[in-house]
């Protein structure tokens, strides 16, 4: 190769990884659940033994209950349609998302997305009476859309 043809490819390179750099980034690439999110339903089981103990389902109504995931690794659930909420941190590592606190123990969430839809879901064990119980908790969310103002 001669020297014209190695200077240009470098030049070249050099460009490319300079307006990719000056690119402004798209946050939903680096954080998907950015926005707010409608909670559609949660579910809870407890097993011992392979055998149902407790099961606990809430379906909410639109805007009864949300979250909204901001860039600043924090969630903010509201439910009673914006009367109570909280402000929790949020860590995102793949498909495992730590809510509140993280301890060195704490289980994350699995994500799944399908479509404009996300379940969360984790499994947890606790010992009580000698017995094991996994409790499972599935949160099931759609992204809201955009509000609308009317003029």
């Amino acid at each position: 190769m001669s020297k014209n043809i190695k200077s240009y490819l470098i030049l070249l390179l050099l460009i490319q990884c300079l307006t990719g750099a000056c690119q402004s980034p798209d946050s939903t690439v680096n954080f998907p659940l950015k926005g707010k999110w409608d909670v559609l339903s949660k579910v809870e089981v407890e097993k011992s033994d392979g055998k149902v103990i407790d099961q606990d389902e809430e379906v909410y109504k639109p805007n009864e209950k949300f979250f909204e995931f901001t860039e600043s690794n924090t969630v903010i659930i509201s439910q009673g349609f914006g009367k109570h909420s909280e402000k929790l941190p949020v860590r995102l590592e793949g498909n495992n998302l730590y809510i509140g606190k993280f301890k060195k123990e704490k289980t994350p969430y699995l994500i799944r997305y399908q479509g404009d839809v996300v379940k969360l879901a984790k499994t947890e064990s606790k010992t009580k009476k000698g017995r094991t119980i996994l409790k499972t908790e599935q949160v099931v969310l759609r992204k809201s859309k955009p509000e609308t103002v009317n003029q």
